[in-house]
């Protein structure tokens, strides 16, 4: 377990932009949400945030209306960054890129989804570093971040607190690791079971 996970009950947030693809924030979200319900909702808080607290339309069409503005997510203990188009949008966004990072340093893990790492590589959290992403996303991250070190093979990355997954479905793996690695395998386990998700490959 993850010794400096020391408070009792830990905040979980998620961010939401504009086209992010759904199961990129949706998988992790039921990995925790899971975690949180099989632990009696007394370890894991989890909640959904935008640049404002308007409703964003996802990938698809799908409309989702975040739980608060980024400003409320400041005391976040681990941060969920999803990918999808709406990520290029984001790197682009100086203002929120600002706030992301303010989360970011403040929290204990910061994990993207697959394109979501184009966001930690535009604010230099992946330079000379190993990270996952999409498929079809390495040029764009090797682009953003210098020196970063794709893995191409491998489902998710943990440098600690800076976790990258693969595309799209590896989040719920990435998110099954972090629940592991706080809160043991017991827990992770028995998440797994609940959503009938078979557990896949370690991280490099």
């Amino acid at each position: 377990m993850l010794s400096l996970m020391k408070k009792q009950k830990l905040k979980v947030v998620i961010l939401i932009f504009e086209d992010v693809e759904v199961l990129d924030f949706a998988g992790p979200f039921e990995v925790f949400s899971v975690a949180g319900q099989l632990s009696d909702y007394k370890l894991l808080d989890v909640s959904v945030v935008g640049k404002s607290s308007k409703t964003i339309t996802a990938k698809n069409g799908l409309k989702v209306v975040p739980d608060a503005d980024i400003t409320q997510a400041m005391d976040s203990d681990i941060l969920v960054i999803p990918g999808g188009d709406g990520s290029k949008a984001v790197i682009e966004d100086l203002s929120l890129l600002s706030l992301v990072k303010n989360v970011i340093d403040r929290s204990q893990i910061c994990m993207s989804v697959c394109s979501g790492a184009r966001i930690l590589a535009k604010l230099g959290y992946l330079d000379g570093k190993e990270f996952a992403t999409h498929q079809s996303v390495y040029d764009d991250v090797m682009d953003l971040a210098k020196n970063a070190l794709p893995q191409k093979s491998s489902r998710f990355v943990d440098l600690g607190q800076i976790m990258t997954a693969a595309g799209v479905a590896a989040g719920i793996d990435l998110a099954l690791h972090v629940v592991q690695k706080v809160f043991g395998k017991e827990l992770m386990q028995k998440t797994a079971d609940y959503m009938e998700y078979p557990l896949n490959e370690k991280p490099a």
